[in-house]
Parts: C-alpha cells; structure tokens; sequence
C-alpha cells in the first residue's frame, strides 16, 4: 500500500495574502486541488491523508466534494499542528493508527504547496524507495555555491555534489517509524523528514525533479505556477481579427501602414490596408467592442477619412479608455504577392511606432495559397491578426 500524506496545515505568512496560499485561485479551482490531484489521478497511489489547519477545514472539505465526489481512494482529513513538523508526525500517527501499514509500506511526504509533480516523478521515487527504502526528488544547483559568514565568502563548493530538496520524500513505514522513535523530539527542529531519516543512520537516496516542481513560498513562485498551468491572467485578454481585399487597377498597395511599390491598391472605400483593418478588428474584439465596419464606414464616408493609420489611432484609444495596452501582434498573410519576408522588417517597425510596442513584440508570417484560393491565384490579400492587451 502507498499512502500519501500532503502536508497543507501552514498559515502561508510569508505570501502576505488575503487568502491562505492553498486556496489561491488557479483555473478557478484552488491551488491544494492541483496537489490533490496529482495523488488522486496516480494508480501507485492507494490512499490519501491531508493535514489541515483548522481555518482550512471546511474549504478543503468543499473542494474534495465538488472535485472528487467519488472519493475513491477515500481521503481524509486530520488536524494540523503548530508546525510543519508536529503536522507530519500527526499524519504519521493518524496513518499508523487506522491504516495499519505493513513494514514495506510506503508514505509519501508531500507539501501542499507543492503543485506540480509528475507522474514520472512519483513512479521514480516509489521504485526506488522500493529498492532501497528512502528516496527524496531534489533540483541540482545551477549556479556556484559559495559559503559565506557576515562579511565575505568563506569557501566555494563544488555545486555537482549537492542538491535542492522537493517533495515528496518517499520512505517504507518501518525505516520511517524507526526513525522516529531514535530521535524522538528532535524530530521537531528538522525542516524535513530526510534529515529525520538520515539522522538515525539510514541511507537516502535522491531521483532528479522537475522545473516545475517547485514549493510556492512568494507571490513570484505562485505567478510562475500559474503560467506553467496554463492560466491566463485576469488582467490579460486575447481578440482575433480578419480581412481581405482584392487588387484593384490602379494605386499603390499600402500593407501595415508603408507604401510597396510595384504593387497594386487593394480595393476599398480606404487605402485598403488590409493588415490594419485586421489589427483593428482584433483589437475590438479583445475590448468588447463592435466590427470595425461599424466605426470606419462613418470614418470614410461621412468624415472623408481614408487613411487607415488614423482608423488605428482612433481603436487606440478605445484601447487606453478601457485601461489596456498591446502585449503581443501576431499577423498571418495569405497572397501570392507581394514576398512578405522581404518588406516584414519595415511593417514591423511602422506598427511598432503606431502601437508603441517593440518590435520583437510584432511576429509577422506569410503563405502564397498555394493557388487553392483567389489569394492564391493572386487576386487578392488575406490577414488574420491575433492581439493580446495587457492592463496598464
């Protein structure tokens, strides 16, 4: 039987939040979820122990009903102590007293913070604590390693022979228990149970950790969390944005605000810019606003504007009232000509100075259609444009 032991009875001080850290939000599910998750969806895994504080009692209690309803691998709850120590030897006793693990047995010795371990990471360390009885992920130290006291470098060490420990640490019960009763209360002073282990004269063994799993601690490890599930910030938002146009028979072509000489005008009641008619959309469409057919029509008809560099300026500020500014341009063209590669450096820069963004903020990409359709065929231009907004 392997037993996981997640240890989340921490008051998550060093966040400075509002919220316990366990709760903060990740794809609107909390942050323990992901933890939980990782135990619950791994067949090496036959039961689950979850130690809690008490302010954390009935919201762990409300996330296991709402995200494991079925509750398989029948999760319990115990109560934490006064730190991380106590709350592990509760767990310890919780397990030794009504799951009765056998001397193989293992425990995996999880932090709660801890979001993000792989399923290779688990099978590693249960095979080799399997092998050998105690086994612990740990990241290997990239930079040099100086030892120092108040004033200066005392002495360098050689990083290779070094590492730094995750979770979990995976012992069979009976060297875990052992361990406990040689050391007894200086069990309470250690600030993880391989040191636990190791101080009663056990050998621990170590299998490489992941990047991403890493313990959050500081609002910087929860932003980098958060990015590495794939969550979008509540401050970021995305609009996609297309037009196309056909060459008409006289007029220079304009493309991205600049003129490309040797090039026919793309017909329209504009110039015809067809990349800034499709920026512009993407960036309506990012603030909640309407196709830019329902501004630009006034614009040119009515207000005789046909420069689309101004159409742009206008969306801009639609953009800046609502508190945005551009992240990122992503543009697609679709045509048979012009050779886009050999006139994207100069669009780069010309959007680049109409957005105020930098250039490596602008990706610009083309395919000739491969004359499968009418841009193909060199009749016309296609864009499509992706923006993303960020709040100033």
């Amino acid at each position: 039987m392997n037993i996981a032991l997640i240890a989340a009875a921490g008051d998550s001080k060093r966040m400075e939040g509002k919220i316990p850290k366990l709760l903060m939000p990740i794809h609107n599910k909390p942050l323990l979820y992901f933890t939980v998750a990782n135990f619950y969806d791994n067949p090496n895994i036959d039961r689950i122990v979850i130690v809690i504080n008490r302010k954390m009692k009935k919201p762990v209690e409300k996330m296991l009903k709402a995200y494991f309803p079925g509750n398989s691998k029948n999760i319990k709850l115990v109560p934490g102590g006064m730190s991380r120590s106590e709350s592990v030897l509760n767990g310890i006793q919780y397990i030794k007293r009504y799951l009765k693990p056998k001397k193989k047995d293992l425990i995996l010795i999880h932090n709660g913070a801890n979001p993000i371990v792989t399923d290779n990471e688990l099978t590693k360390c249960i095979k080799k604590a399997e092998a050998k009885g105690a086994c612990i992920l740990g990241h290997p130290i990239k930079e040099t390693l100086k030892e120092t006291n108040k004033h200066r470098i005392v002495k360098s060490h050689d990083r290779e022979k070094f590492k730094l420990a995750q979770t979990p640490q995976v012992f069979q019960f009976k060297i875990l228990q052992d361990s406990l009763e040689k050391i007894g209360a200086d069990y309470l002073n250690m600030t993880d149970e391989a040191a636990l282990v190791e101080a009663a004269g056990n050998h621990v063994y170590h299998v490489p950790a992941s990047d991403h799993n890493i313990k959050v601690t500081t609002q910087n490890d929860y932003d980098f969390i958060k990015h590495a599930l794939g969550d979008i910030p509540d401050d970021f938002v995305v609009g996609i944005g297309q037009d196309s146009h056909e060459f008409s028979s006289k007029g220079v072509l304009i493309l991205g605000g600049i003129e490309i000489k040797g090039e026919k005008k793309l017909l329209a009641n504009s110039d015809g810019d067809v990349l800034i008619h499709a920026l512009c959309t993407g960036l309506l469409q990012a603030i909640g606003e309407k196709s830019l057919g329902a501004f630009a029509d006034d614009w040119c008809k009515k207000q005789k504007i046909k420069d689309s560099k101004k159409y742009l300026s206008k969306i801009l500020k639609k953009v800046n009232r609502k508190g945005f500014e551009i992240n990122n341009i992503g543009v697609m063209l679709e045509g048979k000509r012009p050779n886009i590669d050999q006139i994207s450096s100069k669009i780069k820069a010309k959007l680049a100075e109409l957005c105020k963004v930098q250039e490596t903020r602008i990706g610009i990409t083309a395919h000739t259609g491969e004359k499968l359709t009418s841009f193909g065929k060199g009749k016309g231009l296609q864009c499509f444009c992706i923006v993303s907004l960020k709040k100033k």
